[in-house]
C-alpha cells in the first residue's frame, strides 16, 4: 500500500510539474532546424540584459539604461547535447564579436542582433558559423537568480578574494563558498573583476568579456554538478526549477516537458567535468568609428565548430601546436628534458625557460581561447595527465606547459580519451602565471590574464 501511495504521489507531483512547465513563456514565430527526438541537438541559450525585477540599489541594476536595459544579449552560447552518447559541449560567443547581422546589410556586435528580433540572432549565428539551431531558451537576470536558488546555490572555490564594483560582486575570503542566486549573477556577469594577490594588493583582470566567458563555463560545470546531485529526475527538484522559470524564462514552442524530462533521465549521472567548453577565437580591432570590437578567427574556430555541426572535431596534429615549456619543478634540466621528449613526438617547441615558482605541484597546460582541444592533445602525451588552465589572452594554436614536481615522462602515443593521462580540466589560478608567449617574465604580482576560479584544487571538495 505504501508503494502504491508513493507512486501516486510521485505521479501527481510529476503532473503538476508538467502543468507548471506549460506556464513558461514561449517564443513563437521563429524558424528552427528540426532534430528528431533523442538525436543530437543544439540549444541556443541567451541571457538578456533586462534589469526588470532588480532592486534600484543593486549596482547591476544599470539605472542609466532604464528598466529594460539596452535590449541586448548579455550572454550567448550554444549547447550541443547528444542523448545517445551522453555527451554535452558548449560554445560561447563573445558579446563584442563584430560580424554581419542577418537581414540588415550591416556589420555590428553580435549582442545587438537580439534587438532586431530572436530570428535575426538565430540567423546571424547560422549564417556566420554554419551551425544549426534546433531549440531556443532565453533568461533574464532575475530568472537566473531564481534557478540558482532553486538548486540550493552553487558551491565554488575561490583561491583569492575577488570583487567587481560594476556588478556588486564581493567575495572577501579565499575558500569554498556556496553562491546564492544574487551572488552567482554578480559573478557570471563580472567583466571588471579584480582579485587580491598574496600581498593584499588588488589586481585587475583586463580580459573583460573573454575572461568572463572562462568563468561562466566554470560556473556552468559547477551548477550542473549541483543539479545532478539534487536529482535531475527528482519531481521536487524539477518542480523547483520549473517554478523558478515560469516568470523569467522563455522557450521555443517546440520544446516540451517530455523533451526535458527525457534529457533529465539520460543525463541523471552526467559528470560535469566531461562538459567540453569552447569559445569563438577572436582578435581585437578598432572600427573606423573608434569602437573596440572582436573579429572572429574562423580558421581557428573551424575544428571546434565541427562539434556543433555533428562532424568530427578534426585531428589536432602535434606539428600544428606551438609549445613553450617552463620549469616549475625546481629540478635542473627538467623543462629541457620534457621539451626534448615533446619535440620527438612532433610538437613545435618555441621556448624553454624557468617558471617564476620552483615548487609547482601539478604539471599544467595553459591554453588560449578556443584552445582546449590542443591543450588536451599535449596533456594526453604527459604521463599522469596535466591540469588544463584556460588563458583567454593566450596565442591561438599555442600552449604553455608548466612542469611540476609530479612530472615523470612523455609518451609517444596520445592516451585514450577519458583515461587519467588524457588530462582533466581544472581552473584554479596558478599565482604569477605568465600570459602565453611571455615565458619567464612573470612575478607573483603579475596580472593573470583571464583570472579563473571555481573548481576546487586536488584534495579539496566544495
Amino acid at each position: 500500500m505504501g508503494i502504491v501511495g508513493t507512486s501516486v504521489g510521485v505521479a501527481l507531483v510529476a503532473g503538476y510539474v508538467g502543468i507548471r512547465f506549460g506556464q513558461i513563456g514561449r517564443v513563437d514565430n521563429i524558424d528552427l532546424q528540426s532534430a528528431a527526438t533523442g538525436e543530437p541537438a543544439n540549444y541556443l541559450i541567451v541571457g538578456t540584459d533586462s534589469r526588470a525585477g532588480l532592486e534600484a540599489s543593486d549596482p547591476d541594476a544599470g539605472s542609466f539604461l532604464g528598466d529594460a536595459g539596452c535590449n541586448c544579449t548579455d550572454t550567448i552560447m550554444v549547447v550541443r547535447v547528444d542523448p545517445n552518447e551522453g555527451t554535452a559541449s558548449i560554445m560561447s560567443f563573445p558579446r563584442d564579436l563584430y560580424l554581419p547581422i542577418a537581414g540588415t546589410g550591416k556589420t555590428a556586435r553580435i549582442n545587438t542582433a537580439h534587438g532586431q528580433g530572436v530570428q535575426v540572432l538565430i540567423n546571424t549565428i547560422e549564417e556566420n558559423f554554419d551551425i544549426p539551431i534546433n531549440h531556443y531558451a532565453e533568461i533574464d537576470f532575475v530568472g537566473f537568480e531564481e534557478l540558482v536558488d532553486a538548486v540550493g546555490g552553487v558551491p565554488m572555490w575561490f583561491d583569492a578574494p575577488v570583487r567587481d564594483s560594476q556588478t556588486g560582486l564581493s567575495i572577501p575570503e579565499a575558500k569554498c563558498q556556496v553562491l546564492d542566486g544574487q551572488t552567482a549573477r554578480r559573478f557570471v556577469r563580472s567583466r571588471y573583476l579584480q582579485y587580491q594577490d598574496a600581498d593584499g594588493e588588488w589586481t585587475t583582470d583586463g580580459t573583460a568579456d573573454l575572461g568572463r566567458i572562462t568563468r561562466q563555463q566554470i560556473f556552468i560545470r559547477r551548477a550542473i554538478a549541483k543539479a545532478v546531485s539534487k536529482g535531475l529526475t527528482n519531481p521536487v527538484t524539477l518542480n523547483a526549477l520549473v517554478g523558478a522559470g515560469v516568470s523569467s524564462v522563455q522557450l521555443d514552442a517546440g520544446l516540451s516537458a517530455g523533451d526535458l524530462l527525457g534529457l533529465g533521465k539520460k543525463f541523471a549521472r552526467f559528470n560535469a567535468e566531461d562538459l567540453e567548453g569552447f569559445a569563438i577565437p577572436s582578435h581585437p580591432k578598432t572600427t573606423s568609428g573608434g569602437a573596440l570590437v572582436e573579429i572572429p578567427d574562423m580558421r581557428e574556430a573551424e575544428p571546434y565548430l565541427n562539434v556543433f555541426r555533428g562532424l568530427p572535431i578534426g585531428p589536432v596534429t602535434p606539428g600544428a601546436i606551438d609549445v613553450t615549456v617552463l620549469n616549475g619543478s625546481g629540478v635542473t634540466g627538467r623543462a629541457a628534458d620534457a621539451a626534448g621528449a615533446l619535440q620527438k613526438v612532433g610538437f613545435t617547441i618555441t621556448d624553454i625557460d624557468t617558471y617564476s615558482s620552483s615548487d609547482v605541484g601539478r604539471t599544467t597546460v595553459r591554453f588560449g581561447a578556443g584552445g582546449e582541444a590542443i591543450a588536451r592533445r599535449v596533456a594526453s602525451h604527459i604521463s599522469g595527465g596535466a591540469a588544463l588552465v584556460p588563458d583567454p589572452n593566450g596565442t591561438a594554436g599555442a600552449v604553455v606547459v608548466v612542469i611540476g614536481t609530479d612530472f615523470t615522462t612523455v609518451h609517444d602515443q596520445p592516451a585514450p580519451e577519458g583515461s587519467v593521462d588524457a588530462g582533466r580540466t581544472t581552473t584554479s589560478t596558478i599565482a604569477g602565471s605568465p600570459a602565453a608567449g611571455s615565458p619567464g617574465t612573470a612575478s607573483p604580482t603579475t596580472t593573470v590574464a583571464g583570472y579563473a576560479t571555481g573548481e576546487p584544487p586536488v584534495g579539496v571538495r566544495c
